[in-house]
């Protein structure tokens, strides 16, 4: 059987491609540098030795290589946010003391002791310290230790080298005067030895085959000082052909691991910057693409803000996909209260014939399947559609070849469907879905508005309650509240408005608006805004984005008319909002202790003035937060203007604390200290943010609608209610 369903469109960018990451081959790396050690120990037995003096070179290069090392990978694990790597860095950070008072040690560098007279048991100690402090490090990392207790462990390690240097502990003699290794220095360089090879097990083991490059580096040092250890135990003299490989690969330990860092950040910045390049030209298509789509659909918004019946708009968003499709044929069919569809305007075939549409020639069948199973169909041959529908050419008594359906819904709920048909065979590619998409979503908040315009007698207050939300999203992780009060006079169109989209998985958008004036005017661009805003933000919920087109709608359809509005983009997964205000009064936030924040960030001046661009700002919401966005009439008197701007956020931070502190009883005591009062239409939207609890077995996935909520003093609209 053909594939009769597809996905819905998505209209917002795809996902960035991953972010090249280099990794090292750890297991070849850590052969080839063993069969490099030993190689070099078996050149020594056939060729001449280095003279002594050249072991003063070797000594000194090791802290050198050392310290080049441990700043960059201290600014790589800083960068990257690496625990693993900071606790390598904090071990070679240690060592490296210890080595370069070692250094100063050595006879051949300062006969003396170096500085601190460090005696030649205690040199042979923080020998050991350095080998053992770089171990411990990636030990402490792999073992994912908080780093809060790095400066402590740095600290410790500190102190006990500069005891060691300071021969404040007495060791026992471990080297003879000719430069021979006692016993018991054999046995301690074994046994560091040992220790360090545990650790770079542990780390290959913790980060893979495959890690990131400057892992993969930490994880060679590691073996290379392992072969160092080892070879120096078994030479058991200075000088000797063993002891001059444990220099070599002591000097390679941490020659390596610079090199290693050095590389890896030079590849990296290579692989950023191919990767920018091609990140950079996807963007800009997918940029083009999302504009144009922008464009038609606001295009398509303001066919629909001109449109008040039902049937109007479903003659409008029909004519909108045959131009937007070429399908010669569109129908618009919304749920009927004795069920199954009913059409209610279409073009084509499907055109109006003395005000009612001619449901003969439509295909309910495709249309019947989207709507119950809420996702598009999608048929672009005649195979497919004859696979999937073998009756429905003759039921309709011409050829049909090609089939799209997609669901209209309001507030996720599919009411309805747009339904496109043709003679001709046709294929639906993602930009025509996409937008096919979202005249579907303006549809569904257009369909609503105009059946509840058209259900209620009293047009002001019908028109007003139709563009008010009537229901917000019931969350886990967020519990919503809303309030509407129209003026003194009640009767009258207002332009506050209120508004909670859930745009993706796990963001939410709060937004608080008003049209200056009064009147139907002021209605119908207040709804075109909210129209528009939902389509917006289907493509790109940014604030600053959102804004500059709804500025563009409110330039275009009246620019006499002012608007504000404040919009919050919560993501409920990290807590960040980002917040954009268009000449509106900041919105509140209150702490989990009760301390309320007015959010001033993210202003610029009302919809409709002039401006270059819009800007936003980001804040972190604390869990258990509460969001408060109200419009002027919440805070403004006739007489005293906002002077109880301040008395409202006192307000606030009570009402915050009281027992319960559930948005519902928040909205309700805020509501009722301003009745009575002369002031405008007020709106009040209200939203706390807590931690998401997993859904049971036996309740619903998602969100759901909860039905209104009223008020005894005033007529309200869009209250979810707190499970």
């Amino acid at each position: 059987m053909a594939q009769t369903f597809a996905r819905a469109a998505n209209p917002e960018l795809e996902p960035r491609t991953p972010t090249p990451v280099r990794r090292l081959d750890l297991v070849v790396a850590v052969g080839t540098a063993a069969f490099a050690g030993l190689a070099y120990v078996a050149a020594l037995f056939t060729d001449t030795l280095p003279p002594s003096g050249l072991s003063v070179a070797f000594v000194v290069a090791t802290p050198l290589c050392s310290a080049f090392a441990t700043v960059i990978l201290l600014r790589r694990s800083r960068a990257e946010g690496d625990e693993a790597l900071g606790w390598v860095v904090t071990g070679l950070g240690v060592g490296l003391l210890a080595m370069v008072l070692q250094t100063l040690a050595f006879p051949f560098v300062m006969p003396s002791g170096g500085p601190l007279g460090t005696s030649t048991p205690s040199a042979s100690a923080l020998f050991l310290t350095y080998h053992l402090s770089f171990a411990a490090g990636a030990v402490l990392g792999i073992l994912r230790t908080p780093p809060r207790w790095r400066p402590v462990a740095a600290g410790a390690g500190v102190v006990l080298v500069v005891v060691f240097a300071l021969d404040l502990v007495p060791f026992p003699q471990l080297l003879r005067p000719d430069g021979s290794y006692l016993p018991l220095l054999r046995v301690l360089l074994l046994v560091t030895g040992g220790l360090v090879a545990v650790a770079a097990v542990l780390w290959v083991h913790r980060v893979g085959r495959a890690p990131e490059a400057l892992r993969g580096w930490v994880g060679v040092a590691l073996s290379l000082s392992v072969y160092d250890l080892v070879l120096n135990a078994v030479g058991g003299q200075r000088f000797a052909p063993v002891w001059w490989a444990s220099l070599s690969l002591r000097v390679a330990t941490y020659a390596v691991l610079a090199a290693g860092a050095v590389w890896s950040v030079l590849a990296q910045l290579h692989d950023m910057e191919t990767y920018s390049d091609s990140e950079l030209v996807r963007r800009e298509g997918q940029l083009r693409r999302s504009l144009r789509l922008t464009h038609q659909l606001l295009s398509c918004a303001q066919d629909l803000a001109r449109a008040v019946t039902p049937a109007e708009v479903g003659r409008v968003l029909a004519e909108d996909a045959v131009s937007a499709s070429g399908a010669p044929n569109a129908a618009v069919l919304v749920s009927s209260r004795a069920g199954g569809l009913r059409v209610l305007g279409g073009t084509g075939s499907a055109r109006p014939r003395d005000g009612v549409a001619d449901a003969s020639w439509v295909p309910f069948g495709p249309a019947m399947l989207a709507v119950e199973h809420g996702r598009p169909v999608l048929l672009g041959t005649r195979r497919d559609v004859e696979a999937s529908f073998p009756s429905l050419s003759r039921e309709l008594g011409q050829q049909v070849f090609s089939v799209a359906a997609l669901p209209i819904r309001e507030r996720d709920e599919p009411i309805g469907v747009l339904l496109l048909w043709g003679p001709e065979p046709h294929e639906w590619p993602r930009q025509q879905t996409d937008l096919l998409a979202g005249l579907a979503a303006q549809g569904g908040q257009a369909i609503a508005r105009a059946l509840a315009y058209e259900a209620q007698a009293s047009a002001a207050r019908t028109l007003q309650e139709s563009l008010l939300p009537t229901r917000l999203p019931v969350r886990q992780d967020l519990t919503l509240a809303a309030r509407y009060v129209p003026g003194e006079s009640g009767l009258q169109v207002g332009g506050d408005w209120y508004d909670c989209v859930e745009v993706g998985d796990g963001l939410v958008a709060l937004v608080v608006g008003d049209v200056m004036g009064k009147g139907l005017r002021a209605a119908a661009l207040m709804g075109q805004m909210r129209t528009t805003l939902r389509s917006v933000t289907a493509v790109d919920p940014s604030p600053a984005v959102v804004l500059q087109a709804l500025d563009r709608v409110t330039l275009d359809l009246d620019p006499d008319e002012i608007a504000t509005m404040a919009y919050v983009l919560l993501d409920l997964g990290t807590g960040v909002a980002r917040i954009a205000r268009a000449g509106h009064l900041p919105p509140l936030l209150v702490d989990p202790d009760g301390q309320v924040t007015a959010l001033e960030g993210g202003g610029s001046p009302p919809l409709g003035v002039p401006v270059e661009g819009r800007g936003e700002a980001e804040v972190r919401v604390p869990v258990g937060s509460l969001l408060v966005l109200y419009t002027d009439g919440v805070v403004e008197s006739r007489k005293h203007g906002l002077d109880t701007l301040s008395d409202f956020v006192a307000s606030v931070g009570v009402a915050a604390l009281s027992p319960g502190h559930a948005p519902e009883p928040i909205a309700e005591e805020l509501l009722q200290a301003r009745l009575g009062k002369e002031s405008d239409d007020l709106s009040l939207l209200l939203a706390r943010y807590a931690v998401p609890v997993p859904a049971s077995p036996d309740s619903p996935n998602g969100s759901r609608d909860a039905p209104p909520a009223g008020s005894s003093a005033a007529p309200l609209a869009g209250a979810a209610e707190e499970e």
